[in-house]
């Protein structure tokens, strides 16, 4: 018995080990796709072309007297990318992701943008309150607060706001996501349903994803923390259960919940899609919501716009799926 048991902890001393390492370079791999596929430098050549045109802006999204009142409100801002091909064409709200921590505005935001912008899209990217800047709900009303934007300068922008678009990117798919409820979402803001949501790898089911197997510890880990960081950070030390539940976006998904597209890759060790969007699809299903899925080959988390891997031509695919029904 006491040799089985050496044997059991050898076992899983290997299993531990071997795991870490794969870990690791799962990890790495990650950052190193990531830097070749983002496509950053695009996002930087059109922001100093706007800029060089005079047409470049960005802009605090509350005014000074609600800033003064709750000074996490300046943090807010969006950044408008006009498109030069179409005038009042459509119009989509990028979320950059950042596990509600931050918010990646270069990777998922800027080049997501500029590449909009080529399709003759104009773009809205939000950066919503995340960090110690956030609150119970927070980055759902600088969203409703954007729209509302959108719909207020649609003169200005030269753009159709309706059926709007949100493309979402990890907690910016949770953020895309919740805002496509009615409870947690657009009806609770009072302002218009999006047409569409475009989500990237997206972080959705923050605080059941532990219902669904891991094989591997590590996994498992990393989940804990982005999961308990994002609550941590959304409602504060001791979130309740109700406010748990608020994030989890197959909760609230109805008959009436926005067509979706959305991708995953089976590399992404962050969110996994087991745990994530296939549960999604399954809610889907269950509410006959229209809706397009797309898991790509060895292509990991945070990705962006996916240049140089599987998953390019995502973005000209969503399009293309949001302005299917708007089209005809």
């Amino acid at each position: 018995m006491k040799i089985f048991g050496v044997q059991l902890l050898v076992i899983l001393g290997v299993y531990l080990v071997l795991t870490f390492i794969l870990t690791c370079f799962m990890m790495l791999k990650m950052y190193i796709v990531d830097f070749k596929a983002n496509d950053k430098k695009k996002g930087k050549e059109r922001r100093i072309e706007l800029i060089r045109e005079g047409r470049w802006m960005q802009m605090p999204l509350y005014t000074m007297e609600e800033c003064a009142y709750n000074k996490h409100l300046s943090y807010v801002r969006i950044t408008v990318f006009k498109n030069d091909k179409v005038k009042n064409g459509k119009c989509a709200i990028v979320l950059p992701g950042g596990g509600y921590a931050h918010t990646i505005k270069d990777a998922e935001g800027y080049a997501i943008a500029a590449h909009l912008n080529d399709m003759g899209i104009t773009a809205i990217v939000l950066e919503y309150r995340a960090g110690l800047h956030c609150s119970d709900h927070a980055p759902m009303q600088d969203l409703a607060r954007t729209v509302q934007y959108m719909f207020e300068h649609k003169d200005e922008l030269e753009i159709d706001p309706t059926d709007y678009a949100l493309v979402g990117f990890s907690a910016g798919g949770n953020l895309a996501g919740i805002f496509g409820s009615k409870l947690y979402g657009y009806e609770k803001y009072g302002v218009e349903k999006p047409g569409c949501l475009i989500l990237g790898y997206p972080w959705t089911n923050i605080n059941h994803w532990m219902d669904h197997p891991y094989w591997n510890i590590w996994d498992g880990l990393i989940g804990v923390w982005f999961s308990e960081r994002g609550n941590l950070f959304m409602f504060g030390w001791t979130p309740t259960s109700e406010q748990r539940e608020s994030l989890c976006v197959q909760n609230w998904i109805d008959d009436d919940f926005p067509k979706t597209y959305m991708f995953t890759g089976d590399d992404d060790i962050i969110v996994r899609s087991g745990s994530h969007t296939d549960v999604l699809a399954k809610a889907f299903k269950k509410h006959n919501i229209p809706y397009k899925y797309q898991q790509f080959y060895r292509v990991p988390h945070g990705i962006g716009i996916g240049k140089g891997t599987n998953a390019e031509g995502w973005l000209e695919e969503a399009v293309q799926y949001w302005k299917s029904d708007i089209e005809k």
